[in-house]
């Protein structure tokens, strides 16, 4: 990279703010939710990721030596170009997701969560943070280096996909890939800011399971409450309270929580971080709504965040083996032991922090922006994970928080959609090699 093409870069950036802050908004009011995630209703979603991405390649397909709309169903298509370079460099892909959850009770939101609004230097609504900004200052990026003349040695590839809030790698990132959009290196443009600094490098992310565990009960009537629960009462014979038992479990998993909490620790994730989380409780009468009978069953879903290069097989074992083990002592459970499903699997994903390209994506960031990046792990699960299972090198770094995320008035700092923008243009002709 030569200081000319690098200063030329950043005035591109700088002359095109405002435009980069429209682009940015006008991403935002497409209301591509993910329309498989629970609770929406399909047909009112479907087709909204692929219109976004044609925004996308309306506005800035003529960037790109070869692009297109890739998709592997219906209506849900993803968008990806490349700029070609001489041949004699390293290729970079840039990678980042155009589906959003969805915006909840609108009653929650101070602004229509679908019209962006711009307000004390922050552009709000849904997929602000989450993680439209990124996709525009990946593109922007791009258009920066084109607009300023410069040839590249290195081809430099994007992709926009569909189907990431729900680990659809096959829909988005992955069918992506496997139609050849691939590169020595890759950054992906998730929210990266932390509670220490904005636009954090993140080498390596913790792997996610959802687990979820049931235990069944015997129905009875509620007056009997006091058999179940008083010593010398008729226990089992007068019912079995599942909730009762369910709490059990409930405790269970927070003994395991907090266990790992000293037996799994790991370079650049921050203390905790691995977690059994309980996210939703049911429980009732199998026939009946009402508390007027003992709860018949009680499941808990969960989230669990685990070391990347642990098997999950071993993880699922260690959590069912902890919890029946801790429940032992209960004379129903020990014959009526929980049983467990694990309808989600996204597996984290490690690059060495010393690699070259966290390196080259660190001197870039501090070269754009007058500060060292802080190099910590990402404390959620994204794409960067089916791009590492190719052997691909990747990092996750972009504007946002994720403590915007996936909540009501989701924002993303202006200032930041521009520094992304600045640090991710100058790793591209550092990496890629200015011709």
């Amino acid at each position: 990279m030569t200081e000319d093409a690098a200063s030329r870069v950043l005035a591109e950036i700088e002359q095109s703010r405002e435009g980069i802050i429209q682009d940015v908004k006008r991403l935002v009011e497409v209301p591509s939710v993910n329309p498989n995630y629970p609770g929406v209703r399909s047909e009112e979603y479907l087709g909204q990721e692929s219109e976004a991405n044609l925004l996308l390649r309306d506005r800035f397909g003529y960037l790109f030596d070869r692009s297109q709309l890739v998709k592997s169903q219906e209506r849900r298509e993803n968008f990806a170009g490349v700029v070609n370079g001489s041949g004699k460099g390293r290729s970079l892909l840039l990678n980042g997701h155009i589906d959003v959850v969805p915006a909840g009770n609108p009653d929650t939101w101070e602004t229509d969560p679908f019209i962006a609004s711009e307000v004390s230097g922050r552009i709000h609504g849904r997929g602000a943070s989450d993680m439209k900004s990124g996709v525009i200052a990946a593109f922007s990026a791009i258009e920066a280096i084109r607009r300023s003349g410069i040839e590249l040695a290195g081809d430099l590839v994007v992709h926009s996909v569909a189907g990431e809030e729900l680990g659809e790698h096959e829909v988005g990132t992955g069918c992506v890939l496997q139609n050849g959009y691939t590169a020595d290196a890759a950054i992906v443009v998730e929210p990266s800011a932390s509670f220490d600094s904005p636009l954090s490098i993140n080498p390596t992310a913790a792997s996610l399971l959802w687990g979820r565990v049931r235990v069944e009960g015997l129905a009875g009537h509620p007056g009997l409450r006091r058999e179940l629960v008083r010593a010398g009462g008729a226990g089992t014979s007068a019912g079995v309270n599942a909730i009762d038992k369910g709490y059990l479990v409930l405790q269970a998993l927070y003994r395991m929580e907090e266990q790992w909490g000293l037996s799994k620790q790991r370079p650049l994730f921050k203390p905790g971080q691995f977690v059994v989380m309980p996210g939703t409780i049911h429980g009732r009468g199998k026939d009946i709504d009402i508390p007027f009978v003992f709860a018949e069953y009680c499941e808990i879903d969960f989230i669990v965040w685990y070391p990347p290069e642990e098997n999950s097989d071993v993880v699922k074992r260690e959590i069912e083996q902890f919890v029946n083990q801790s429940v032992s002592l209960d004379p129903w459970l020990v014959d009526n032991l929980p049983t467990y499903e694990w309808p989600v699997e996204f597996p984290g994903f490690s690059t060495p922090p010393d690699h070259e390209i966290v390196r080259a994506l660190g001197k870039s960031h501090e070269r754009a922006n007058g500060i060292s990046a802080i190099v910590e792990a990402f404390p959620a699960a994204c794409d960067a994970t089916w791009i590492a299972k190719t052997d691909i090198p990747v990092v996750n770094y972009g504007p946002g928080h994720l403590a915007n995320a996936h909540k009501p008035n989701e924002y993303c700092d202006i200032d930041e959609i521009i520094a992304a923008t600045r640090s991710l243009a100058l790793t591209a002709l550092d990496w890629c090699g200015v011709k």
